[in-house]
């Protein structure tokens, strides 16, 4: 790429000459692509330690009198510096060797140099070129994609094993980094910012803990603060992510939002300025409770003119496209908002030579001047208020017809029931109302008025009813967000009418009658009908909250003093920025903030903290306080006290107000026991807290007022909270500790999953406690590593193995409840990506490369046809590869290794071994005796008699698929008993494929290829009924039903439909058959023998892969003994051609046991009217036959039924197999040492920290 040219005055031996001419020199830096050799290392450790980062090529120019020359250009690869190359040799060479004066040629090239870089940055992103190297390299070295973007590289030391090792710290947007290089020896390290556990800093020194108690620390002689701060900002936004969408856990970040903040000259990475525009906007945001869409736009140096104290104050000014801001320097002295909108006229203001200069005055559409003085640029300032004032966009309101005209909104609720105040509380009522109009007076009223300390010691007296409405709408930003969305309530209410059985509907009519019941307005249909639409609107535009107990109760204070619109954007503005995540799922924002209320207890309360920490009462009084706001634990009219001072300050005042009711019962909270004594302490306090000021009449309830002793007064309880904890407790110290436990409390989500699963799977017969959390902790790596890789790139390259043809997920999946077992046991099922990661990294099996036994393995295992594994199907098929039960294993291994999951395309592929192409994947599953020629085909499942949804009756059903799944040999039970074992099937309630079992995917033709009698999938929305209707008697006489194709109960009816058989013993069907790895994985000693001559038999070619993997196993090691095991089976098999036919045929399943069938492997015995099981399998077979007679090769010759290959009579039996491999004390040994998974999943752990990518 061209740069700016830049003067060397050196020339440097750390290059190499690798091109040149007259007057230019292509250099390569040495020991570039050089992986050995004392100079490559000695460069190598140079720019590690010295921070150069230079471009690995350079084109210099130079001409022959001058020891000045001048870098032109640099290049990442030699083919980007050759293009440039061959540029300047076409375009430059002949110019200047005919130009006399070398100045002349020097001027000349620096100045077309300087058009190229002009001309070819006209469109880039701002990006140096410096930065572009740095980026290359971070990528190259840590094989980033192009999608993960750098935000900026720090020189830093890494300590490890005592020894410092200087280099680079990589911060990109999902991952920290760092690389080393000294004297040959390299170090990478990644991390993950959604893993980290810890963050802190001292000093100059970074400290991160991982949440596999991995530690590191980089240490910086520059910018370690704002490096810290970096790394703070990006793992929030990560935890932020996972939060809202654990399915996208990938950070990406929208540059065109923060294009308009800082100059186009700084130096800083364009990434960096906007994530310090990103953190500068939300605190801008927060401070001045403006909408989420708010972007800063730049800040200026002001004074302004306060005509209540009649003199300046400084501060600065704020702008962003709405709004119009200023904050004084001094805290809480004076702030202003003023939306673009209203904003009338901009003028100067001159007053000649008087001290204050530079003046505007900005006058707004109510006439209201506000005056600033003492600005630095006012031309720069009067230019961009005139910019954003010509993009302001006002939505206007407009009329819009009604869908429903059955309501209409609802009023303060208030006014129609109002409340029979004392004599005395009217008074006191326009005593205060009589103090703020004054206060109006003086400081101004609505959106603009001067926000002092004179409004926060109002408010905390308390707001008068009659102002609740306006002051709660103003300081909790409520209003913005209405004005920006004229009309939306309605068109929401609207719509959510219209919404028939929707979960939270129900959830919300079922908690109606328990918002504040005691109030005669939700005693009536008037207050219900309101708080049922406000919850039903918000429910529909916030569907990642939808509704949550708690929201109902804050939610019928505000329909009490503010109109239901009002009401609606007061909620909305409650859940989405004062309480940001309180009403998730999990309520996580409240476990949140419960950690920052116990770090807070434990710096303000120390000699508490331990008591209460031991006792467990911070994490059950938090969630009741900190979800109503109070309104749930303290009395209505002492709460809504606490609800004026919230709207103003936020959460920092109920971290103050608990602090202090904590504090006040200090000395009986130590003398309490457990947890339920301390509990009662607590509520019997906080239900004698009163409002003097403003009491409701005294309930009818005598219990009540028995039980009601009063402790204090509201007024007093705020008063102190400010008094002892305002100054400590600021919004910015909240934010600090929110980011500490918003790790902490996530990982500790992922603590108790793992807890629940490993006690659930504590039984099993192969890992330990501690090994299952290991899995689990992998698994979680694993999945997010892959989530992160698929969202990143769009189309997601396929492994070289050939991966499953998986029938697709439902995407109509029904919302799990997150706190249920379904969806937490779903958060740790594997995909078949996951599952061949972990299968090749953590078994001894991974040395088998002719063929993907882990491919097999999850094919075999997967026995629903969802395309995933649960954790207990996970834990049977890896423990028992790394178990010491060989003969189990081998028999495993030989069932691996037959049809359909070993086909003939891969047989014939191992024989002729090439490299691997593109087209392996598709060529894998072109199976001559069992696969379709079309290799798009999806793989469908056999349903299973293991499947329990499967009804009892259905014995043809049954009957039909039982001897496929013997295939695997199946006896005695299962590997767990299903009555315990959670259901960790994905989907299981509404995909078809969870309906379904099998113990191999067959591809075979679609059934409109067949002839067949269509059965509607699911997809198609036709119903049990409608497919039964469809399907006469007549018709069903005639149709031929594919197995394969069963993918709901629909089906299912109408196939039994058709074969049902009257209840009778029956000899040519194995019963005993429970599922497919049932046997193998979990009781292989129960039943072995009587079970193993229900696989079949093996062919040679298969048995020949099947030993090749077997010396692949053991180290590519074939000794003597082992050499004489496979002659023997060799001749075992050369002796059964003619000893006894071979099962290889579906319809064999279903003969007699002294049936023998023809040449095409049917029965000779004529059958009767195939109205059951047999003919069930004479259409399968039919099927595969009419599949696989095009590829078949077959003998012409004319009615010579013995000329069939002797390969294809050559079998063998399991019996035989593992009775002759047994003998092999190597192959014995081999497959009786047990793997320690624990040790591999350290060596993984490694591997992916040290950016080691996983071979296949």
């Amino acid at each position: 790429m061209w740069i700016q040219p830049k003067e060397l005055l050196l020339p440097s031996a750390f290059w190499i000459a690798e091109m040149h001419s007259r007057y230019f020199v292509l250099q390569k830096r040495r020991g570039h692509g050089e992986s050995r050799g004392f100079g490559s290392m000695l460069v190598g450790t140079y720019d590690s330690v010295m921070n150069t980062k230079p471009a690995p090529y350079r084109i210099l120019h130079q001409t022959p009198s001058s020891e000045v020359s001048y870098e032109i250009a640099i290049g990442i690869t030699q083919d980007e510096i050759v293009k440039d190359w061959e540029w300047l040799k076409a375009n430059l060479f002949k110019v200047l060797d005919e130009m006399e004066n070398e100045d002349e040629v020097t001027n000349f090239t620096i100045c077309k140099i300087q058009s190229l870089y002009t001309q070819n940055n006209q469109d880039d992103t701002g990006e140096s070129a410096d930065f572009k190297v740095m980026k290359s390299k971070f990528r190259q070295i840590f094989k980033m994609p192009e999608e993960e973007r750098l935000v900026i590289s720090y020189s830093a030391t890494y300590v490890k094993n005592k020894i410092p090792r200087q280099g680079q710290l990589y911060i990109s947007l999902n991952h920290v980094c760092f690389y080393s290089y000294m004297l040959g020896q390299e170090i990478k390290r990644i991390i993950r910012f959604a893993e980290l556990e810890d963050i802190s800093r001292n000093a100059n020194t970074i400290y991160l803990k991982t949440t596999n108690n991995m530690t590191y620390n980089f240490t910086m002689l520059f910018n370690a603060s704002d490096a810290h701060l970096l790394i703070e900002q990006l793992n929030k936004m990560a935890i932020q992510q996972l939060i809202h969408d654990p399915d996208s856990p990938v950070v990406d970040h929208d540059t065109s939002n923060f294009s308009r903040l800082g100059s186009k000259t700084s130096k800083k990475p364009v990434l960096l300025r906007d994530l310090t525009a990103r953190q500068k906007s939300e605190e801008f945001r927060i401070y001045f409770r403006l909408p989420q869409s708010e972007i800063i736009d730049g800040k200026i140096k002001a004074n302004i003119w306060t005509p209540y104290s009649k003199r300046f104050n400084s501060g600065f000014i704020y702008l962003s496209p709405n709004f119009f801001c200023f904050r004084s320097d001094v805290k809480d002295l004076v702030s202003v908002v003023i939306p673009m909108k209203t904003i009338k006229s901009v003028e100067k203001k001159d007053d000649g030579q008087q001290r204050f200069e530079n003046q505007i005055v900005i006058i707004t559409s109510e006439n209201v001047p506000f005056m600033f003085a003492h600005i630095v640029d006012r031309a720069v300032l009067i230019s961009k208020i005139t910019d954003l004032l010509a993009r302001v966009h006002v939505p206007l309101s407009r009329e819009r017809a009604k869908y429903d005209i059955s309501w209409s909104k609802q009023t303060a609720l208030m006014n129609t029931f109002k409340t029979q105040f004392s004599a005395e509380i009217i008074q006191k009522q326009e005593e205060k109302m009589v103090r703020w109009e004054a206060h109006f007076r003086d400081f101004g009223r609505g959106i603009g008025m001067f926000r002092t300390t004179d409004v926060i010691n109002l408010i905390v007296e308390g707001i008068p009813d009659k102002l609740r409405q306006e002051i709660w709408l103003i300081f909790s930003g409520a209003i913005h967000d209405k004005e920006m969305n004229p009309g939306l309530y309605e068109d929401l209410v609207e719509k959510a009418a219209c919404i028939k059985n929707c979960f939270a509907h129900d959830e919300i009519d079922r908690d109606l009658p328990r918002s504040l019941p005691e109030h005669p307005a939700f005693q009536s249909t008037d207050g219900i009908g309101a708080l049922r639409r406000v919850l039903q609107a918000y429910a529909l535009r916030n569907p990642q909250v939808g509704y949550c107990q708690a929201m109902n109760i804050v939610s019928s204070v505000f329909l009490l003093f503010c109109d239901e619109e009002n009401a609606f954007w007061m909620l909305a503005s409650l859940c989405e920025n004062l309480l940001p995540d309180y009403y998730k799922d999990k309520v996580v924002g409240a476990q949140i903030d419960q950690g920052v209320l116990n770090e807070l207890v434990e710096t303000h309360l120390p000699d508490l903290h331990g008591h209460l920490e031991q006792l467990g009462v911070i994490k059950m009084i938090s969630i009741s306080w900190f979800l109503t706001i109070f309104m749930s634990v303290i009395s209505y009219e002492s709460s809504l006290h606490i609800l004026d001072c919230f709207f103003y300050e936020g959460a920092k005042i109920i971290f103050m107000i608990s602090l202090q009711i904590i504090e006040w019962n200090r000395d009986k909270l130590l003398i309490c026991q457990d947890d339920g004594e301390a509990m009662l302490v607590l509520q019997n306090y906080l239900e004698g807290v009163y409002n003097p000021e403003y009491q409701v009449p005294p309930t009818t309830d005598k219990r009540k007022m028995e039980r009601k002793v009063q402790t204090q007064t509201v007024q007093t309880l705020i008063h102190e909270a400010y008094t002892k904890f305002g100054e400590d407790i600021t919004q910015q110290r909240i934010e600090e500790l929110r980011n500490k436990h918003r790790r902490l409390t996530m990982r500790q989500f992922d603590i108790d999953n793992e807890k629940t699963i490993v006690k659930a799977y504590v039984q099993n017969p192969y890992f330990n406690r501690s090994e299952l959390h290991m899995l689990l902790t992998i698994i979680r790596e694993e999945k997010h590593a892959l989530k992160s890789l698929q969202q990143q790139q769009q189309k997601v390259q396929c492994p070289l193995s050939e991966t499953p043809q998986l029938v697709p997920q439902s995407t109509s999946r029904p919302i799990q409840d997150a706190g249920a077992s379904g969806g937490r046991y779903e958060a740790y099922s594997v995909s078949y990506e996951v599952f061949h990661t972990l299968f090749t990294e953590l078994t001894p099996w991974r040395k088998c490369v002719s063929v993907d036994i882990g491919e097999k393995l999850f094919r075999l295992t997967d026995k629903k046809g969802t395309g995933v594994l649960d954790f207990g199907q996970l834990i049977n098929a890896l423990g028992l590869v790394c178990s010491n039960k060989n003969m189990e294993k081998l028999k495993l291994l030989y069932v691996l290794h037959l049809p359909p999951l070993l086909s003939k395309a891969e047989i014939e592929r191992s024989r002729r071994p090439r490299p691997r192409t593109k087209d392996d994947a598709e060529e894998a599953f072109e199976a001559e005796d069992f696969f379709d020629n079309d290799a798009s085909e999806s793989m469908e499942a056999l349903p299973s008699p293991s499947d329990h949804n499967f009804d009892a009756d259905d014995f043809a059903l049954i009957s039909a698929t039982q001897h496929l799944h013997n295939l695997a040999g199946i006896s005695g039970n299962t590997f767990m008993d299903l009555s315990r074992t959670p259901n960790l099937s994905v989907n299981s309630n509404t995909s078809s494929l969870a309906h379904r079992s099998s113990t191999f995917y067959v591809d075979l033709p679609g059934f409109q290829d067949l002839g067949a009698a269509r059965i509607t999938p699911p997809e198609a929305g036709v119903g049990a009924d409608v497919v039964a209707g469809a399907a006469s008697s007549a018709a069903a006489d005639h149709m031929l039903l594919n197995v394969e194709t069963i993918s709901n109960f629909s089906q299912i009816s109408d196939l039994v439909a058709a074969t049902r058989l009257e209840r009778v013993d029956s000899n040519a069907t194995d019963l005993r058959s429970l599922g497919s790895l049932g046997y193998l994985l979990d009781q292989p000693d129960e039943g072995a023998s009587n079970s193993q001559h229900s696989i079949p038999h093996m062919r040679k070619e298969n048995f020949q892969l099947l030993w090749r993997s077997i010396i692949e196993i053991m180290g590519l090691v074939q000794d003597e003994e082992m050499q004489r095991a496979y002659e023997n089976l060799l001749e075992l098999g050369n002796s059964n051609i003619k000893k006894e036919p071979s099962l290889e045929s579906f319809t064999q399943l279903n003969m007699g046991g002294d049936e023998q069938p023809d040449s095409n492997g049917n029965p000779t015995t004529p059958a009767p009217e195939p109205i059951g099981t047999t003919r069930l399998f004479v259409a399968l077979e039919e099927e595969l036959r009419q599949a696989s007679g095009k590829s078949r090769t077959t003998t012409t010759s004319s009615g010579d039924s013995s000329s069939t290959n002797i390969s294809e009579s050559w079998h063998i039996s399991i019996t035989q197999f593992i009775a002759t491999v047994l003998t092999v004390n190597s192959i014995v040994r081999g497959f009786q040492t047990p793997i320690q998974i624990s040790e591999q999943i350290e060596q993984l752990q490694k591997k992916r920290r040290k950016c080691l990518s996983t071979n296949y």
